[in-house]
């Protein structure tokens, strides 16, 4: 009998959260998501101050967005070739400030907004389509709390802005086809043709919204006349801007529109750091095993189920045309993983590439979950579900065999060249004493050694090609120091073997200041 007024009272605390909560999911998902991704920033940074820039990629992407402000040539001319520009122009307000730059943590600064974003946003679709707030946020869930996801929005890397423009692009699409105001469709066009200068799988994005907006163009001038086609037009033409953009300015700068293909650039398995040889399995279950294992089986089998009763969950076309929208970056992607154009193999190599997958995963699943809650009365066999969705991220970070495959393939990354790079960069950092620094180490390595040497950018030059036979033109630029990086890495291999090859003709300028198994760090003699 005195149990009874507990559980009362318990119930009535209980109903009181629940009509709080109520109507502000969103901004509860907000607020877990921020304090989530900002609290795992802090645990890992205070583990390793450079695990924010553990991928090397992330090192280069965030010199890159200084060098717009701050080089020797600052400016657009830091632009191109390879890497897409719009999120290195999003990263400047945060690489300004040196703190956020040197330490990284720049990353996170852009990446968390752009996660916790993409989470609302997501939660908005899936609302929009169940009807149901829980389901929603559990869907949106699914993604944002991913760890994967999580440590990608702590990194400079450009994964997250994709996944917030694309889900901005897919929340117009929904509503542009719910209401049929064509200022969706030009919104929509707009963060596509947005996406599309953040990675190239949103390409085909840009096609599939310009043809959705022709063909809508077509059907206007039949019924409504010349002003509805001319309009959809132009959104049409808008969603290709960003790749039309992208072509001209390789184009005028390079003289070659497609500059940003450097086919005979791309790493063989020669450079793939794989404690085995590469390629142990077909790249068909490689990718099988990467999706299971960064998305986990229960999400993946209520995917299927949305997919499979998508005529009950989704009574019209409009749910069907944005399931497509959500997949056609993930099939691109796929589709260049299965042509073995990107690499990923099972040693953790750029298993984040699959992670755009996860938006797509995010809208299914949640249509299979209404689909099973409608069958479902029992609120147990609902928690059950619920439960095993989340039991996955508990998972990844307590089975070392399945793991966090994006932090894993990233410290592999450092520990090994990067990080001996990080480590010259600091004793180059305290011995500079003033002067420009040459840097012949490649592009990627030379990024890591500014980073950890907190030096304006602006001392720092990087030769890419050998001088031919004037090994002398180097030396009268006037350079103070220069690094010379004895292990070179395959962008940097022809230029290293060059300098090394006449290094008797450099010492008679320079003399050594220090030298490892890795490095060599000369000074301009006085005499000179």
């Amino acid at each position: 009998m005195l149990v009874e007024p507990e559980e009362k009272e318990l119930t009535r605390i209980m109903r009181r959260v629940q009509s709080f909560i109520r109507d502000k999911e969103a901004y509860v998902l907000a607020l877990l998501l921020l304090l989530v991704a900002s609290g795992a920033g802090v645990v890992l940074y205070s583990i390793d101050r450079h695990v924010l820039l553990y991928f090397g990629d992330a090192a280069s992407h965030i010199v890159k967005a200084r060098q717009l402000i701050d080089s020797q040539h600052p400016g657009l001319e830091s632009i191109g070739t390879i890497w897409l520009p719009l999120p290195h122009f999003l990263l400047v307000p945060f690489v300004f400030i040196d703190s956020l730059f040197y330490s990284g943590i720049a990353g996170p600064a852009l990446g968390i907004p752009f996660l916790v974003a993409t989470g609302v946003l997501l939660f908005s679709i899936v609302r929009r389509i169940t009807g149901s707030s829980l389901i929603a946020f559990v869907s949106a869930c699914l993604f944002g709390l991913n760890p994967n996801v999580i440590y990608m929005a702590l990194t400079p890397m450009n994964e997250l802005s994709l996944f917030f423009f694309v889900t901005v692009g897919g929340y117009a699409f929904l509503r542009w086809r719910e209401e049929e105001n064509d200022r969706w469709l030009l919104l929509c066009a707009a963060a596509v043709m947005l996406a599309s200068l953040c990675r190239y799988e949103a390409w085909i994005l840009a096609a599939f919204v310009s043809l959705v907006a022709a063909g809508k163009g077509i059907s206007d001038w039949k019924r409504k006349g010349k002003r509805g086609a001319v309009r959809m037009l132009a959104i049409a033409v808008l969603s290709l801007t960003g790749i039309l953009i992208w072509l001209c300015w390789n184009k005028f700068e390079f003289g070659n529109a497609f500059e940003f293909a450097p086919w005979k650039y791309r790493p063989g398995p020669a450079d793939v750091h794989n404690p085995m040889s590469y390629r142990q399995e077909p790249t068909s279950i490689t990718l099988m095993k990467a999706v299971l294992n960064i998305f986990g089986p229960v999400a993946l089998l209520a995917c299927v189920a949305g997919i499979a009763r998508l005529k009950r969950v989704a009574t019209d076309r409009r749910h069907l045309q944005l399931l497509a929208f959500f997949s056609l970056p993930a099939l691109f992607m796929f589709a260049g993983i299965l042509k073995d154009s990107v690499l990923i193999d099972q040693w953790w190599w750029n298993w984040r590439f699959v992670l755009v997958f996860g938006l797509f995963l995010s809208v299914a699943t949640g249509m299979g979950l209404s689909e099973y809650f409608s069958g479902a009365r029992s609120r147990l066999a609902r928690g059950v579900v619920v439960a095993a969705l989340f039991v996955m991220p508990i998972v990844q970070l307590t089975v070392p065999s399945v793991s966090v495959a994006t932090y894993e393939d990233a410290t592999q990354i450092f520990h090994g060249p990067s990080k001996d790079a990080a480590a010259f960069g600091e004793k180059l950092g305290v011995i500079h004493k003033r002067g420009s620094v040459l840097l012949l180490t490649g592009t990627g390595l030379g990024g890591r050694i500014m980073l950890s040497s907190w030096l304006p950018l602006k001392d720092f030059h990087i030769v890419r090609y050998p001088g031919g036979q004037d090994i002398l033109g180097s030396i009268r630029s006037g350079d103070r120091y220069v690094v010379i990086g004895k292990v070179p890495s395959p962008e940097s291999r022809e230029v290293v073997h060059y300098w090394l090859s006449r290094r008797g003709t450099f010492l008679r300028h320079y003399e050594i200041l220090l030298e490892d198994d890795q490095y060599i760090l000369l000074e301009r003699r006085t005499s000179d």
